[in-house]
Formats: structure tokens, C-alpha cells, sequence
């Protein structure tokens, strides 16, 4: 498995058991996700390819992650999830060997 796969798994399986996951580790889990598509979209604009996400989706993720305490624990799931959607399909798009 690659880094990014890894990620995605860790993401898919940290939302399916979010609520034994404290405060810290949610907001860890985020901010790493939040990194990880930043540089995964980065890649894609620095080789000219076309990158289909603008950093809405980290910007509102990154919210989700400072106010973490303050978040319903599906919001957080939700939030997860769709790093893990985006990072799987941006890692496609950059074609990294499997």
C-alpha cells in the first residue's frame, strides 16, 4: 500500500469509530487530511495537470478541526470522509504508483 492509501483507510476507519476517537486525536486526524490534499492539490497544479478541488474543502475541514470539542460527532465522520474521498481522488489524478 502507498502513504495515501494508508491515509484513506485510516480516515474511512477513524469515521466508523469516531466516537471512541478523543478530542485530540479527531483533531489530529483532520489537520493531517487538511495537509495531505493542500499538498496533494499542490502537486497537481505544479505538473500542470488540472485539479478539479479549490481548498473550500480543506478551509471548512480546517474549521471542523479548531472547534472539534464543539462538533457533533457525525459533522466530524462527515468531515473524514470527505478527506478521504478527495485524497483518493486526487492521488488517482496524480497517477502515484500503487
Amino acid at each position: 500500500m502507498t502513504v495515501t492509501t494508508d491515509l484513506v483507510s485510516e480516515f474511512v476507519r477513524a469515521a466508523n469509530t469516531l466516537p471512541k476517537l478523543p478530542q485530540a486525536e479527531r483533531r489530529r486526524l483532520l489537520e493531517r487530511g487538511v495537509t495531505a490534499s493542500g499538498a496533494l492539490r499542490g502537486l497537481l497544479s505544479k505538473t500542470g495537470k488540472l485539479v478539479p478541488f479549490d481548498g473550500s474543502t480543506e478551509y471548512v475541514i480546517g474549521e471542523i478541526a479548531r472547534n472539534v470539542e464543539n462538533m457533533p460527532d457525525e459533522t466530524v465522520a462527515k468531515a473524514l470522509l470527505a478527506l478521504a474521498g478527495q485524497i483518493r481522488a486526487l492521488r488517482i489524478l496524480n497517477k502515484e504508483d500503487a
